[in-house]
């Protein structure tokens, strides 16, 4: 079961994300055309520890094992989402080292069985030095990961 709420007054939600980088680039995704890229991840389930989450995670939606993974940000984000409704989501931000990427050095797409919801994942390999050019979220990891800085970081974000 995922660690979110959902309430006439707003939605909480508990998600992990990871960081894969290669050759000076970072592999995000774009969720059923939604129109802005992130970084693979999803949510924690009830009763299971952030790290478990995330090699889960990206093993279900890349088919790759993480045989290492390393906190570099925790996100609070208040907003308010497409369908109005204001949303509290805590993430878990993390450096993943793949095992082998294998066929996945380049952009590729596959279609993601998540609980019975079928979702169109289209992944993208982003150079760091463009990510501030690109339709990315969270916007406030732009600075970050252009910068290189991989330094632990816990930010509280409005938008």
């Amino acid at each position: 079961m995922d660690v979110k709420i959902k309430s006439d007054e707003g939605n909480f939600k508990f998600r992990v994300s990871g960081l894969v980088l290669l050759n000076d680039r970072v592999l995000t995704v774009n969720i059923n055309n939604n129109g802005f890229y992130c970084l693979p991840g999803g949510h924690v389930h009830l009763g299971e520890d952030t790290i478990t989450a995330m090699k889960r995670e990206i093993y279900e939606e890349i088919g790759v094992k993480a045989k290492d993974v390393s906190l570099m940000t925790i996100i609070e984000s208040f907003f308010v989402n497409k369908f109005n409704k204001t949303v509290h989501e805590i993430g878990y931000y993390y450096i993943i080292t793949p095992e082998d990427l294998g066929e996945k050095v380049n952009d590729f797409s596959l279609v993601e069985n998540d609980e019975g919801e079928l979702k169109n994942l289209d992944f993208k390999w982003i150079n760091l030095d463009d990510i501030d050019k690109e339709n990315f979220r969270p916007a406030v990891l732009k600075e970050k990961l252009k910068n290189r800085d991989y330094s632990f970081t816990h930010i509280i974000t409005n938008d």
